[in-house]
């Protein structure tokens, strides 16, 4: 796979679960199903090095809508 592909790839996933969900927030008083989701990820970790600090952590929040918007990006990466 090239480089292109990937960057491809993420771009297309990343912008369709964004738009999965920002549809699922407009579409909750019909359809309060995609709506239902649950958060992952974990919380901040911290590396002190006496001269610089650093913190790492992550959490994102899964929904019906969003996964939806993902699975939808990767049909439509495969058809192209």
């Amino acid at each position: 796979m090239k480089k292109g592909n990937t960057i491809y790839l993420v771009l297309l996933i990343l912008t369709s679960v964004i738009i999965g969900t920002i549809l699922g927030q407009a579409l909750a008083g019909t359809f309060p199903i995609l709506n239902y989701g649950e958060g992952i990820g974990f919380g901040p970790a911290t590396l002190d090095l006496n001269i610089f600090t650093l913190t790492f952590g992550f959490s994102a929040n899964l929904t019906v809508a969003g996964i939806i918007g993902l699975l939808i990006a990767i049909i439509a990466y495969r058809k192209l």
